[in-house]
């Protein structure tokens, strides 16, 4: 009995101390699901677990991988994945599954690894500069584009508009595989593999959804934060932004001369997503 006492009170080897915070540690960066919560909904939308049954989208509700959203004929749905500062508005008569909504936490850093499948309208989103290695992507069925931090709008048919930041995207269309950087005031064209500028009218369209999808962002506390290639155009980190009547400019801030700013107009083109 005295031995077996003796056993349990000898000091515990360094090596098995190491190994039990080795466990801690594992444990704490455990790789979870996360969840999309939906902040609002205007018309009608439904989402599915199983791609069969349909039940109504409402406020308030957190649907996790593999769950699908539509919505119907002028109808929108507004999400967020608080984790990830992530900001989103499901267009009108748009489907969008939830491939991938896993993530890490690590000491203080949240490690976010997100997949969406826009498979039908267009999703609209705004998305703060994720901690490495976070990726978020959108995937179509000939293309991916890599959201980093930016405000970006997204079709089905992989189509890209980048608003703020850059979006980075890769097709592989067959017999023509391209990758592509897309800065603020442009868009990808998925049927050239081409960048141009965003078209006016394209603008406009998108106006008052992005509009929302910033207010929302703000509201997170993510509006205009850790924007990914500001500095892209040698701008010094001046805010790089897209207007529905200049297209794209640049806000050069001068203090104290009573000129707060000039705009450095880009020509138009005729690309739309």
């Amino acid at each position: 009995m005295k031995k077996a006492l003796r056993m349990l009170m000898r000091p515990i080897p360094l090596a098995l101390w190491i190994l039990a915070l080795m466990c801690v540690s594992a444990t704490a960066s455990e790789r979870q699901s996360g969840g999309l919560t939906i902040k609002s909904v205007q018309g009608t939308a439904n989402y599915s677990m199983d791609h069969s049954s349909w039940t109504a989208l409402k406020p308030g509700m957190v649907l996790g991988k593999d769950a699908e959203l539509k919505t119907g004929p002028d109808s929108t749905a507004d999400l967020e994945f608080e984790d990830s500062g992530t900001v989103l508005r499901l267009r009108p008569d748009s489907l969008l599954e939830l491939t991938r909504l896993d993530e890490v936490v690590a000491e203080e850093n949240v490690i976010i690894d997100a997949s969406l499948n826009p498979e039908a309208g267009s999703i609209l989103g705004s998305q703060r500069k994720l901690a490495k290695p976070s990726t978020f992507t959108i995937t179509t069925p000939n293309d991916a584009a890599t959201i980093r931090g930016t405000e970006y709008l997204v079709t089905s048919a992989g189509a890209v508009t980048c608003y703020r930041g850059e979006v980075a995207v890769t097709s592989s269309h067959p017999g023509n595989p391209k990758s592509a950087e897309v800065p603020a005031g442009f868009s990808f064209n998925p049927a050239t593999g081409q960048v141009a500028a965003t078209g006016s009218a394209n603008l406009a369209n998108s106006s008052r959804d992005n509009q929302t999808v910033r207010e929302n962002a703000d509201k997170l506390g993510t509006g205009g934060l850790n924007f990914n290639g500001d500095d892209c155009d040698g701008d010094h980190g001046h805010d790089h932004d897209v207007s529905p009547h200049r297209g794209h400019h640049h806000h050069h801030g001068h203090g104290g001369n009573g000129n707060n700013g000039h705009n450095q107009g880009h020509g138009q083109g005729d690309n739309r997503s």
